[in-house]
């Protein structure tokens, strides 16, 4: 009888470990692992030498996942149902998937539940398609939605202007006729004392009518700013004219343009600008229309009569980008608004007169340079703004040429620029390979082995030399003998980047990047 189970229970074990992709687990009430199946090593990675008789709970990512399986257990002890739900479970090497489960309540001869049966399949790739496509189909949407806006906006602007345009030429017409009406009406209100004009006295008109006529330009000055905004806003994503420019004369320029606001408010502003940073293909007006919006955003923002900003530039060369940061101690952005403030319109200052785009404005700006804003804010402490522009334009497709030997190497090569750069990436075997691939293929960047057969780096480089659509290619020698006498020959041709194996990747891109940046 004994033998007869245990034949039984191999067999059953037999099939349950053949699901190599369907993970089966078993559990007691507590939790603990009882049974591990193949498909479950493969899954997560742990043996089932390494998981029996501990918790499941070492599958679980996080305190929310741990819950809502303690939720759905509860249910299948007390209904004695099966249920299935779409988890997140953690690897062994603490990778994440999305798991689709199945749990079925183990019972015995009197109908007690005394564990659960899990059965899993892994359904990551499907929810990050899922997800993938949810995204494409937003950003669709919120295109389709700005191209709309963009469209009311430079409409409703046009409407606008004309007659702000006359309001604004009217009022200045205004004021001076007022200013010759004034001695007119003191000889007539001499004569009259108790006429009126409008149904106001000449004293009344003499003390305020000039601050009347001042606030109505004010009022139509602040309408035109908002439909400058409005037209900024409208045309953000049209940058065409760009031109080399450099971020420090940026700063300096828009704050020439906000100095006035700055002394009215008493700010102290505080530059820290690197030297000898590389300049940017960009377009110098929006720049300096980022940085004088996000400056005016700080003033606006604070609210003591201690207030400081300081505006920082950096060249970070890892990245390729140019950084401006812009710190303020004001009170910080309201957590009301803190995850949608570079939305058009929102502000939780309306009632002082605040549009809400000028923010919105400069995100925008900057992502047609192709770069990116980010912001920290700490409650009473201010907010720092991070402007990160690259030099390199990303959108171009950069080409590299991978020639070593060692087919590892190249596909470690081949990924790292893939994955991380988003490069094109070409590869050669050995000398004679890339000789052939440069008659019709122009890389930006050639990464060549030092040592190859049939042809080895030098006598590429002497070819590569010999050719003078070729000769300006940027090289970058690789070898495991950086002290070897060929490398003098190669450096004397101008090939002057060399990095030594085995590679520290970091080191390998923040070079590749130089490499591109001076171009």
């Amino acid at each position: 009888m004994k033998e007869s189970l245990e034949k039984e229970n191999a067999f059953l074990k037999n099939i349950l470990d053949s699901s190599l992709s369907i993970s089966i687990v078993a559990t007691d009430i507590d939790g603990h692992i009882l049974f591990w199946n193949k498909g479950a090593e493969n899954m997560f990675g742990y043996t089932a030498g390494e998981v029996v008789g501990k918790k499941v709970s070492i599958l679980y990512p996080d305190d929310k996942t741990t819950e809502e399986v303690k939720r759905l257990n509860a249910y299948i002890v007390r209904e004695k149902k099966e249920t299935t739900c779409n988890i997140k479970e953690i690897t062994k090497d603490n990778r994440q998937l999305w798991v689709h489960l199945s749990l079925t309540p183990r019972l015995d001869n009197s109908g007690r539940v005394i564990g659960i049966l899990g059965v899993g399949k892994d359904i990551t790739k499907q929810v990050n398609t899922e997800k993938a496509l949810l995204n494409s189909q937003w950003q669709l949407y919120q295109s389709q939605k700005m191209e709309a806006l963009n469209t009311l906006v430079a409409g409703a602007t046009h409407e606008i202007n004309n007659p702000l345009n006359l309001i604004t030429l009217n009022l200045s017409l205004l004021t001076r006729i007022w200013e010759d009406l004034m001695l007119a009406l003191k000889e007539l209100s001499d004569l009259n004392p108790s006429r009126k004009y409008g149904g106001l006295t000449y004293s009344f008109l003499k003390k305020h009518l000039r601050q009347i006529l001042s606030d109505m330009d004010v009022a139509a000055k602040r309408i035109a700013g908002v439909v400058s905004d409005l037209k900024n806003f409208s045309r953000q994503s049209n940058i065409i004219d760009k031109t080399e420019i450099n971020i420090n004369t940026v700063v300096k320029n828009a704050l020439r343009l906000i100095q006035t606001t700055l002394n009215r408010a008493g700010i102290d502003v505080r530059l820290n600008l690197a030297e000898d940073i590389p300049s940017i293909e960009g377009n110098q007006q929006a720049i300096e229309q980022t940085v004088f919006n996000i400056v005016l955003n700080a003033i606006q923002a604070i609210n003591h009569d201690h207030g400081k900003i300081i505006i920082t530039t950096g060249f970070k060369r890892a990245t390729g980008n140019i950084d401006i940061v812009i710190s303020d101690n004001g009170p910080g952005i309201s957590p009301a608004i803190m995850n949608k403030i570079f939305d058009p319109f929102v502000t939780d200052k309306q009632d002082e007169g605040r549009t809400g785009l000028g923010l919105s404005v400069a995100y925008s700006l900057v992502k047609a340079h192709n770069g990116n804003i980010t912001f920290t804010t700490n409650t009473y402490e201010g907010t720092t703004f991070t402007i990160s522009i690259p030099i390199v334009n990303r959108q171009r497709n950069i080409k590299v040429l991978i020639a070593d030997d060692d087919k590892l190497i190249r596909e470690i090569l081949a990924e790292v620029l893939t994955v991380e750069r988003g490069y094109e990436v070409s590869q050669a075997a050995n000398g004679t390979e890339v000789n052939i691939k440069l008659g019709t293929y122009h890389p930006d960047i050639l990464i060549l082995d030092l040592f190859m057969p049939k042809m080895d780096g030098l006598e590429v480089c002497r070819a590569i030399k010999n050719e003078p659509e070729l000769a300006d290619m940027k090289v970058m020698i690789t070898t495991g003998f950086p002290s070897d006498p060929k490398l003098e020959e190669i450096y004397r041709m101008g090939f002057t980047k060399i990095c030594s194996k085995p590679f520290n990747i970091p080191y390998f891109l923040e070079q590749i990047d130089a490499m591109l940046i001076s171009s």
